[in-house]
């Protein structure tokens, strides 16, 4: 014969198993990189321009300025480049190279949102 807490301690651990299957159908979290305080609507465009940027500095930017940007030959590591020019700043020097030995890619090799992308992945390094 079943004793009474042998009974009790079967609907418990059905219960339990119930509601431990209920949580597992859940529907996936997003999880984020966000700072506390930010926006998570502009995380996720902003981390694919940046996600853009780097396919296209691989192309376009890593032979002067090295893989990562950490200095090349000819360009100089751009490591930290945020702590000294903004979003806005690093697009106007891609467009407008102040130096010679940049090229002015800009319009004719990459467009404005090429632009737009590969100063996002710069702000990143």
């Amino acid at each position: 014969m079943i004793s009474r807490v042998s009974v009790c301690t079967i609907v418990l651990a059905s219960f339990a198993a119930l509601g431990l299957a209920a949580c597992s159908h859940r529907a996936p979290q997003a999880v984020t990189s966000a700072a506390p305080g930010t926006d998570d609507a502009a995380v996720a465009p902003a981390a694919a321009a940046a996600s853009r940027g780097a396919r296209i500095f691989a192309a376009q930017c890593a032979a002067c300025h090295g893989a990562g940007g950490s200095g090349g030959p000819i360009g100089p590591s751009l490591r930290d480049v945020r702590k000294k020019h903004d979003l806005a700043a690093v697009v106007e020097i891609v467009k407008n190279p102040s130096t010679a030995t940049m090229p002015k890619l800009f319009p004719a090799q990459l467009s404005a949102q090429d632009v737009a992308d590969v100063s996002a992945y710069v702000e990143t390094l």
